[in-house]
């Protein structure tokens, strides 16, 4: 598949929607190359009709960051998945952009980092009041094993305490409940929690992160990540629970995930 091809059914596979920010190219070795090649294709896309600008809400800062694109019908056909277009030029409050950026930049990792999975991705589900940022389903491959569902809570909070309490509760409230009703295989949900700080500037592409004051704030994520775990999740059931920094959404498929336990693993789909 060509790269201009494989841009696009990776936008459609995430949902429809992104940010040029969002389809860096991670094999640049500058922030501004990075960007280069996504802004020629997102040209060239545009003047073919294939995908379309969501008009933002008020005056965006930083168009590459905060102007999210869609695509369009005809670029659906372009790619041979006419059948699975859905409008989705909905414009996005700019409350909501870091949010939702981070979201696709979730999503878009799995897609490049675990290329022999098939993913689906999906952003409104609900099990019982918990409603995931993301739910990932991961398709078996095996008849014999089981399909697997990745719930993904992407966590912007001042402290690591407003995490356990607004939102891990709720997920064992959650569990207890699929357990009673037995409405669900516990055994087929690992619930992702990928955090950062209100700080951190999440619009930020890895080539950006050796820079000194971005280290240093790095450094920062990493230990409230470890004191969430520490202080307040060390009780959770191990096989339920994975934790990850924001900033490392690009290498999802590495040890960068923290068991309740506090040890350091990949992710095992």
């Amino acid at each position: 598949m060509t790269t201009r091809k494989l841009l696009l059914n990776n936008l459609l596979d995430i949902g429809g929607v992104a940010t040029l920010t969002n389809l860096y190219s991670p094999k640049a070795h500058s922030y501004k190359g990075s960007l280069l090649f996504v802004r020629k294709l997102f040209k060239d896309y545009i003047a073919e009709g294939l995908i379309e600008r969501i008009d933002p809400i008020g005056k965006p800062m930083n168009k590459a960051r905060e102007v999210f694109y869609c695509l369009t019908k005809k670029g659906a056909h372009y790619i041979g998945r006419s059948d699975e277009y859905r409008y989705k030029k909905n414009q996005k409050s700019p409350n909501n952009v870091m949010h939702e950026s981070m979201k696709f930049d979730v999503a878009l990792s799995f897609l490049r980092n675990f290329p022999g999975k098939k993913f689906t991705f999906r952003y409104d589900s609900s099990f019982y009041g918990v409603r995931p940022d993301i739910l990932i389903r991961i398709e078996a491959i095996d008849p014999k094993e089981v399909t697997k569902f990745l719930l993904v809570e992407i966590e912007r909070k001042k402290t690591v305490d407003r995490v356990f309490n607004e939102k891990i509760k709720r997920y064992e409230h959650m569990f207890k409940q699929i357990i009673l009703n037995k409405s669900h295989n516990i055994d087929q949900f690992t619930v992702l929690f990928v955090y950062t700080d209100i700080w951190f500037d999440v619009f930020l592409r890895p080539q950006q992160y050796l820079e000194e004051n971005v280290a240093g704030h790095i450094e920062q994520v990493n230990s409230l990540v470890k004191n969430l775990i520490s202080k307040y999740c060390k009780h959770l059931p191990e096989s339920r629970y994975r934790f990850a920094s924001f900033h490392n959404f690009h290498r999802l498929h590495e040890a960068v995930w923290y068991t309740p336990g506090g040890n350091r693993i990949q992710l095992q789909m």
